[in-house]
């Protein structure tokens, strides 16, 4: 198998440990022990590091070594606002051109994240949502415009996953979900956007709750 491809597959393991919180944001990433948990040897896992650096998951220190790219609460929350600008956006355009969204898959992925919410599941809450999100988006015709979102989307998931433990905040996605979808299947760009903002700021106020706060 080319180095290359083995770059992109220790890339694409060490964003799944730290997708699932295996690696927390902040933990140093120890180079000999991924090479042995991956079964590859260490120079495709610091070309895969390099990569990840490139894409904001990763960090480097000198002396220190690699580690899970961490943001401080403000930080979250910077992102957090770009993500709500995109994402409004976004939704008052389906909202012109409903016919263009899959509502059937959506609230069928909406019910399994309620099943994974019932079971107190946080990685299945945080695959489900990001499920959700991405299909909401599928069909716009921009696609440069939604890759931007995911990619930056793709960049703090670790950290938004720990939102998650918040069970207030997760009682309501389901329910925020619905209100999006409501809005976009009536034509209604307004509600679309009041929906959207609502389901945002229930984020943030999760965010601040659970946060890790860098110190």
């Amino acid at each position: 198998m080319p180095k290359t491809s083995l770059a992109d597959y220790a890339a694409k393991e060490i964003k799944g440990l730290i997708e699932n919180n295996k690696l927390m944001p902040g933990a140093h990433i120890n180079i000999d022990l991924l090479a042995k948990d991956i079964g590859i040897s260490q120079t495709p896992i610091r070309e895969a590091l390099k990569k990840l650096i490139v894409e904001g998951v990763a960090v480097y220190e000198p002396k220190v070594g690699y580690s899970v790219r961490n943001l401080t609460l403000y930080e979250y929350l910077q992102v957090s606002e770009i993500h709500q600008v995109l994402e409004t956006y976004l939704v008052k355009e389906l909202a012109k051109m409903p016919f263009i969204v899959d509502m059937d898959s959506l609230r069928t992925i909406n019910k399994d994240l309620g099943e994974h919410i019932a079971k107190n599941d946080i990685e299945g809450i945080g695959r489900a949502n990001d499920l959700f999100h991405r299909k909401l988006f599928e069909n716009y015709h921009n696609k440069l415009f939604v890759a931007r979102l995911f990619n930056l989307w793709s960049e703090v998931r670790s950290q938004r996953n720990i939102m998650y433990k918040n069970k207030i905040f997760t009682s309501k996605i389901v329910g925020e979900h619905e209100a999006i979808l409501a809005a976009i299947s009536n034509g209604d760009a307004e509600a679309a956007e009041k929906a959207m903002t609502d389901h945002y700021v229930s984020g943030r106020e999760s965010a601040i709750i659970c946060f890790p706060v860098k110190a």
